[in-house]
């Protein structure tokens, strides 16, 4: 099974594209009827390596 790696291939499309803040957004949880949910966000930076 191959494991596929994280890129900033789509943050660096948005960029060219003009955007100025890119955020990546996550959750995790069994859903509001059966319990809690968190979630987060993170804008990365248009300077990332």
């Amino acid at each position: 099974m191959a494991v596929s790696l994280p890129t900033l291939d789509e943050e660096r499309e948005l960029w060219q594209a003009g955007a100025l803040l890119v955020a990546g957004v996550d959750e995790v949880g069994l859903g509001c009827l059966a319990g809690p949910i968190v979630s987060a966000a993170v804008v990365v930076p248009i300077d990332c390596p």
